[in-house]
Parts: C-alpha cells; structure tokens; sequence
C-alpha cells in the first residue's frame, strides 16, 4: 500500500478516529502529516453546538493549533478552485460533498493520499491512483502492522468505531488484517 504523505483527510474518516478520542493513531503514523481542508473543518465545526458531540470539535481545534493538524483552504482562481467547484457543481451527475472535492483536489494538488471511506463517492475521482488513496481500515491496519496494537486492540478499536455509526465496512478488524496481508 502506498501512502505519500501529506494525508488529506475528508470528514468520515478524520471523525471515525475523533469519536473515539484516537487522533493519537493518526499523530503516530502521520506526525505533522495531516492536512484538513477547510470544508471538513465547517463540517466538523457544527458539532460545538452539541454539548454531547463538542469533544469532537475541542479535540480537533486542540491538533490544528499544535500542528498536528494542518488546515488547508482552496485559493480562487487556481486550477485547485476549477476542479473543485466541477465536483460539487450543481449541473456534475456525478456531484460530490464539499469535503470530498476539497480533500480529492487537495491530496492531487500536494501530491499527498486522500483519506475518505466514502468510496461510493470519490472512486470516479481516483482512478488510476491518483490521488492514492486510504480508508480507516487501512489506517488502523498500518497501525497494527507497525507493531502499535494488537489484534484484540484492533477489534476493539474497531467496533467502538462502528458503535459510534462510523461509515465501515460491515466486516470485522480480523477479516481488514486477513484481507490487508492477502494484497500485499
């Protein structure tokens, strides 16, 4: 699996690590690597006003202002701009969320990987490899394959993950393992 780093993360998959409190995963594997397009970061922002869902918010503020977290915003008139607002224009059959277009325009502009589990959305944007791309799963394998977890830890991490309503596989983190070391 290739990863080029900056990671370019879109909502669903910086937010399967954010509801468990787990950016500690992320800052391992990806120190001083993350990149956050401004869109996920709007996105995200809405749930201060959930008093339940604002550790979200709070914990994800707390990366950006470390550098942890870099925030990335989209400059008009650029090619980046272009493309973005092809993906999420009203008259593309193929439309997009802002985050996604922004995350897709952003990982191919800095040569980085995009991080989403929206699949369904972003394939018709990535074929070819580029940008490469990585899902939560297989984040949370690097991390088991690096040495920093065990299997039961991933399992765990993994269903608190799904108990949380994170867009995953329906699988479960021994079949991610299994099928991560079939295609290597």
């Amino acid at each position: 699996m290739i990863i080029r780093t900056p990671i370019v993360f879109d909502n669903d998959c910086i937010s399967s690590f954010l509801w468990i409190r787990r950016a500690d995963i992320l800052k391992v594997l990806f120190p001083k690597q993350i990149m956050l397009p401004e869109p996920v970061l709007n996105e995200i922002e809405k749930l201060k006003a959930f008093p339940t869902y604002s550790y979200i918010w709070d914990d994800l503020s707390s990366e950006i202002s470390s550098g942890q977290v870099e925030l990335k915003k989209i400059y008009y008139p650029s090619a980046e701009a272009t493309e973005y607002a092809q993906l999420i224009s009203m008259s593309n059959p193929k439309r997009i969320g802002k985050g996604e277009a922004a995350a897709i325009v952003l990982a191919k502009s800095c040569s980085g990987t995009l991080a989403s589990n929206n699949l369904r959305d972003i394939m018709p944007y990535v074929r070819g490899g580029h940008p490469p791309f990585v899902s939560t799963d297989a984040i949370l394998y690097c991390f088991y394959d690096a040495g920093h977890m065990t299997v039961q830890d991933g399992c765990a991490i993994w269903n608190e993950m799904k108990s949380k309503k994170r867009m995953l596989p329906t699988c479960d983190f021994i079949e991610v393992v299994d099928r991560m070391r079939s295609v290597r």
